[in-house]
């Protein structure tokens, strides 16, 4: 494995979820390993080339939140619906066997 994030003591974590989607999705690292909310900085970082920073959501976008310290997936955005999938929704670090159902 290399999720940076799949390791005892991170599992279910926001940054587990959205480095492994990512992966599936794309079928390469993200690239980041710092906490959440430097995870698109981190993204931009790694893989300028393929990445750009904005404030429009765009499907297959990594968002970090603002203010907040989470990160996660944009499927779906319909100029007035944001669809995302995230992790870590009951807020605990978990085993892995919880973490699989915890998004």
């Amino acid at each position: 494995m290399n999720n940076y994030y799949s390791q005892s003591g991170l599992y279910g974590q926001c940054t587990w979820f959205a480095w492994g989607r990512f992966y599936e999705l794309y079928g390469y690292s993200p690239g980041f390993t710092g906490n959440s909310n430097q995870c698109v900085d981190q993204l931009i970082a790694a893989h300028p080339d393929k990445f750009e920073k904005s404030n429009t959501p765009k499907a297959g976008a990594v968002f970090s939140g603002v203010g907040h310290n989470h990160v996660g997936i944009v499927i779906a955005w319909d100029g007035t619906n944001i669809t995302v999938q995230e992790g870590n929704l009951d807020g605990k670090t978990n085993t892995f066997q919880e973490a699989k159902t915890d998004w």
